[in-house]
């Protein structure tokens, strides 16, 4: 049967297509020989701030790619912990080439360059104005303490900020500072009225939905699952019972026409000494000290374009959910299946150190469990960090990529089968390995015109390239074996972003540290 190739939907990216090759635009150093370093086409120092830990590279959010200023070359927007977003043409260094350098403190009501962006921009055209050019759609606030505001800005294509942004969440510790949305904002049409919606999940515990104006989609924030077993419950109204870290992915699950929300929660499920129907749900382990007793885990929430939840969901997990979730028709029958990872909370602060999450979810559109996904797919850590789909195989049909906390490299097709060569453990430009984080995930493209998708990520400080049979392209032992190596001068703590930003028909690999 022959099977039609296709473009396949992340919940925050978008597996690239075919072109012929990779050049870098970034601090990169490329050792293309074991005697020759290949400089990167250019490279910008961006602005930053001192991380929590110390030096300045400690950049989230992930590029994106666009073209903003109208002239029909993609541009490049990034957002900096600095609280900067920065638009630049593909000539990055040249004079002239930053569209704008946007600082949101002012906006926010906050001093200059103190504001923080951990949440990766989208970027669409919001409204249908302007001729179809783009919105910049970013969340802010801090991923570690409450210092910093938290929210959702829309700037327009020059860098202006947008009439009706930004949009703060709420100050659940009422110190002024609104809680942090992390989450990358998905851009779809919920209500079908030819404009787009904004769709975020923040710390406060709430999904948000928010029309191009800055109003809120009616029906949002949406209702906790919870409420329905706990009605007097008033913590549960127009919000969960736990933050969210995970990104939302938009689809149509339902066949109703309209797209849907899917999204990972940290909410847990109360055991049956709270009464109501527990659905025998049990914690299974010690909880970390102080926790409420008999409340665990985390979960999946799919709701519609109303808020309203869609049958069979939530999912329950022993885990927390901080993955984003990727949807795509896998198995080829008509309908859309959801993938995603776990999160880290239980395993790292329970005694007992369970492995509930040591695990990758396949399920149907409605909830089910996948056709050879029963119990998840078992891996060697948690995963925190967000699958990819793409054809890495050839086979003109996807596969599912995911990171693991051990370091590895997992990759299953539709039947749950691992892809030959998977799981493999991917090493840096100097030989060493690292774990697949929240927030990180992997861009996929076929850079060696071999038909088949390659999978590109960053590892400290290294970009890595991992071929579709699970063998490494990039050098792992400083160019030694010949094999090209891209490094940087600091850690890379997201996503790289890959397109042809100078129209020559060839891709160019784009990461950014506290330079780019």
């Amino acid at each position: 049967m022959k099977h039609k190739q296709k473009q396949w939907a992340l919940g925050g990216l978008v597996a690239s297509m075919m072109l012929a090759i990779v050049a870098l635009v970034a601090p990169i150093r490329a050792a293309i020989t074991p005697e020759a370093m290949e400089s990167p086409q250019w490279s910008r120092a961006i602005p930053s701030s001192a991380c929590p830990s110390g030096g300045v590279n400690c950049h989230r959010a992930s590029p994106a790619l666009a073209d903003v200023n109208n002239d029909g070359i993609l541009d490049i927007i990034i957002a900096t912990r600095a609280g900067h977003i920065v638009a630049l043409r593909h000539d990055g260094s040249a004079d002239g080439a930053v569209i704008f350098d946007v600082d949101i403190a002012s906006a926010i009501g906050m001093a200059p360059n103190t504001a923080v962006i951990q949440s990766s921009p989208a970027v669409g055209d919001i409204d249908n104005n302007d001729g179809g050019r783009p919105e910049i759609v970013v969340g802010f606030g801090s991923d570690v303490g409450t210092g910093t505001k938290g929210g959702v800005i829309v700037l327009e294509h020059n860098g202006t900020v947008k009439n009706g942004w930004p949009r703060f969440t709420i100050d659940t510790h009422s110190n002024g500072n609104p809680k942090t949305v992390f989450s990358t904002p998905a851009i779809g049409d919920l209500d079908n009225d030819g404009d787009k919606e904004i769709v975020v999940g923040s710390f406060d515990k709430r999904i948000y939905a928010y029309h191009h104006n800055g109003s809120m989609v009616a029906g949002f924030p949406a209702d906790s699952a919870l409420l329905d077993r706990f009605p007097t419950w008033p913590n549960l109204v127009g919000k969960l019972a736990d933050s969210i870290w995970s990104s939302p992915a938009l689809a149509d699950l339902n066949g109703d026409g309209h797209l849907d929300i899917v999204i990972g929660t940290d909410e847990g499920n109360f055991d049956s000494r709270y009464g109501g129907n527990s659905g025998g749900w049990t914690c299974p382990y010690t909880l970390p000290a102080g926790w409420a007793p008999g409340y665990c885990g985390g979960s999946l929430y799919a709701v519609d374009y109303q808020g309203n939840l869609l049958p069979g969901f939530p999912k329950y997990y022993l885990e927390i959910i901080q993955s984003t979730p990727a949807i795509a028709d896998l198995n080829e029958n008509g309908t859309p299946d959801i993938f995603h990872g776990t999160g880290t909370f239980y395993h790292v602060n329970s005694p007992d150190h369970p492995t509930y999450g040591f695990r990758v979810f396949g399920l149907n559109n409605n909830g089910t469990t996948l056709s050879g996904w029963n119990g998840g797919k078992v891996t060697n850590n948690t995963t925190p960090a967000s699958p990819a789909i793409g054809d890495i195989a050839g086979d003109n049909r996807p596969e599912l990529i995911m990171g693991d906390n051990s370091g590895r490299i997992f990759a299953w097709n539709a039947d749950g089968s691992l892809v030959s060569g998977f799981p493999m453990i991917p090493k840096t430009y100097n030989g060493q390995t690292h774990n697949f984080d929240v927030g990180l995930s992997f861009v996929l493209g076929d850079i060696d015109n071999d038909n088949k998708q390659e999978i590109i990520f960053n590892m400290k400080s290294s970009v890595v390239i991992v071929d579709g049979n699970g063998q490494q392209l990039t050098t792992s032992n400083s160019g030694a074996d010949g094999k090209p190596g891209y490094t940087t001068g600091g850690w890379l703590v997201n996503t790289p972003a890959l397109g042809d930003v100078d129209d020559d028909g060839r891709l160019e690999l784009i990461v950014h540290d506290s330079t780019l």
